[in-house]
């Protein structure tokens, strides 16, 4: 849940209406109005979605999201440069553009990957051309599984639930269906720019709003106050 001054957010001309990740757009002109966006040190307690159309709808609104926010700020990449600093612009960049750009090419450059590897091929390099092209492939290749793997073991390690850990093997399938999304999301951005993919909350006992209900089905039971959020 964001907060902020209601003064500065109508300063920036408010939420962005056809932006379907709407968080991300005013994120992006709060940065390029010389606000700082931060993140507060705490839990999340919103749920995950319980299956996978739930998932996969959600995940291609939020690619989709991206895809008109990269479009939307980089028409004047100059001016955003100015206003953000080499170093926020950079993680400005990879943060979007990066994201759908490295979803969208999973697929292709990880077989390309895995196919060099399986036939020999990107290990096989006399030139210097084809040593250079071969460190940088490998070099790319372990990286992007360190990136995809390593936060997520910290992850599940700092919350003390390391019976998951045996999961992390899986990430490298389920960007597959991260792939799958930015894919779907580029389609519906040409077909449906502004369709909207609505994700059910309260499936989960562990929700907020999966606690309100089942508050609300016991009898007998405390009722929040009105207004309490």
């Amino acid at each position: 849940m964001p907060h902020f001054r209601a003064s500065i957010l109508r300063g920036v001309q408010g939420w962005d209406a056809w932006n379907v990740t709407e968080d991300a757009a005013l994120g992006m002109r709060l940065a390029l109005a010389g606000y700082r966006v931060r993140d507060l040190p705490s839990s999340t307690l919103e749920e995950a979605p319980v299956t996978l159309p739930a998932w996969l709808k959600q995940r291609t609104r939020w690619m989709k999201g991206f895809m008109q926010v990269v479009i939307t700020h980089s028409r004047r990449p100059v001016v955003a440069l100015k206003a953000l600093g080499p170093v926020r612009f950079f993680a400005a960049t990879t943060m979007t553009l990066g994201t759908v750009a490295t979803a969208l090419g999973y697929p292709v450059f990880t077989g390309l990957s895995l196919l060099g590897l399986s036939n020999g091929s990107l290990l096989k390099a006399e030139t210097p051309v084809e040593v250079a092209q071969t460190a940088i492939g490998l070099t790319l290749f372990a990286a992007g599984l360190a990136a995809m793997t390593l936060p997520a073991v910290a992850g599940v390690r700092r919350r003390g639930w390391t019976y998951l850990l045996p999961f992390v093997v899986l990430l490298p399938f389920y960007y597959v269906l991260v792939s799958l999304a930015a894919w779907r999301a580029l389609f519906e951005l040409a077909s449906d720019p502004s369709g909207w993919h609505k994700t059910d909350h309260g499936l989960a006992r562990t929700s907020r709003a999966g606690l309100l209900r089942g508050s609300e089905a016991a009898p007998g039971r405390l009722q929040p106050a009105a207004g309490s959020g």
